[in-house]
């Protein structure tokens, strides 16, 4: 059932199994739940808002601390989730940043104005 691996990537294995279990550890002590549906949605947010600063038909409101801020507050009323996996989870924490005004879509003016 192993097959043989060579030392460095034994060695590559086994510190990715403790990062790991830290990792666990970590989010298990995270204090809100689910934990890792919380730390999930969350880097999903980050990539997203992130996104959206590079995105020239957009514009970001807030810094990143003031979603965080937003993020812990609508937690109940969103109800982020990974039943229905990765691309749903997006697209809600996409409609999600627009709906509470953290990112608005540029009109043709504004982006027009803003290349000037």
């Amino acid at each position: 059932m192993t097959t043989e691996m060579d030392l460095q990537e034994r060695t590559r294995m086994q510190d990715t199994y403790v990062r790991m279990e830290n990792i666990i550890d970590s989010i298990g002590k995270l204090g809100a739940f689910p934990p890792l549906v919380w730390v999930w949605s969350w880097d999903v947010t980050k990539s997203t808002y992130e996104d959206f600063k590079e995105d020239p038909e957009y514009r970001v409101t807030v810094e990143l601390d003031q979603v965080w801020e937003q993020f812990w507050i609508d937690a109940d009323k969103n109800g982020f989730s990974l039943e229905y996996g990765v691309e749903d989870l997006s697209d809600a924490v996409r409609d999600w940043l627009i709906d509470s005004g953290i990112v608005e879509e540029l009109s043709e003016e504004e982006d027009e104005d803003e290349d000037e």
